[in-house]
């Protein structure tokens, strides 16, 4: 199947640090969290990825949030498994497509048409539930962690 077969993705949107109220919407870049809004421009469950700048980091986002012009986002799954697409995102290599020799870019349009190979959902839901746990037992070892180093 063709990329654009699998997922729609969208370039996210500004919002300068001046014009964000106090909210609990968490405001993605290209590397991650990047402070809180009070709107929510996208429903979550949410797949971001770089844009410009820093690309090839793939994050999940459980909840609603606001997706900023250095990232792409998913704005459709087409069906597919939203926590699977963000694992496979993160194998994908988004780097190798980059362009721009100052600051790296990735343009949506570049991956279009690129052959990929995915599995049918029932599979894509089989390797999230394999996947998941061991992701949460890393999350909980990362607090515990972070506490022990407090």
């Amino acid at each position: 199947m063709k990329f654009e077969d699998f997922i729609e993705l969208h370039r996210g949107y500004d919002l300068p640090k001046k014009q964000r109220k106090n909210g609990q919407v968490p405001v993605i870049a290209s590397t991650g969290i990047n402070g809180t809004h009070n709107v929510a421009k996208i429903k979550g469950p949410g797949v971001v990825t770089g844009r410009s700048g820093s690309i090839g980091k793939v994050q999940y986002i459980k909840d609603d949030f606001w997706p900023l012009n250095t990232t792409l986002y998913v704005s459709d799954f087409k069906g597919n498994n939203p926590k699977f697409v963000a694992y496979w995102l993160e194998r994908f290599n988004l780097k190798r497509f980059s362009s721009g020799s100052a600051v790296p870019t990735l343009n949506r349009n570049e991956l279009a048409n690129v052959e990929i190979c995915v599995p049918n959902r029932e599979e894509q839901d089989k390797i999230v539930a394999i996947l998941e746990p061991f992701e949460k037992k890393i999350e909980l070892n990362q607090e515990i962690n972070d506490n022990l180093a407090a």
